[in-house]
């Protein structure tokens, strides 16, 4: 568990050029999970996801000039959905705030593409 507020790429990667962290909110106020890329998807605390995160979930997303592979790869790693990056855009580089919004509105801002799976 942790907090929102420390779930961003200035705590979590001060000194990579390229940084997303997802905070993923729990049940209870303030709670949640933060994964983090900088090189390889992890928490903070060196957890691995899995693939377990709804698209309904609520989510705040810090993205620091990364590339749209790298954001499908994190958000393929948590989400329990596939995730469909466009071919010609995954050297696309973004920077994106999003407080508290569906994990499903990270992924349609985006532009990428969401199947549940059965």
């Amino acid at each position: 568990m942790g907090d929102p507020t420390d779930c961003t790429c200035a705590t979590n990667c001060p000194s990579s050029g390229s940084c997303i962290c997802m905070f993923i909110y729990g049940k209870g106020s303030g709670q949640g999970t933060c994964w983090v890329l900088c090189s390889e998807v992890r928490s903070p605390d060196g957890g691995t996801p899995a693939k377990t995160v709804a698209l309904d979930s609520r989510v705040n997303v810090d993205m620091r000039d990364a590339s749209f592979a790298k954001a499908g790869k994190l958000l393929a790693e948590i989400a329990d959905a596939e995730i469909y990056v466009p071919a010609d855009r995954m050297d696309e580089r973004r920077t994106l705030y999003l407080e508290e919004v569906s994990l499903e509105t990270v992924v349609r801002k985006l532009g990428f593409m969401a199947v549940v799976r059965p």
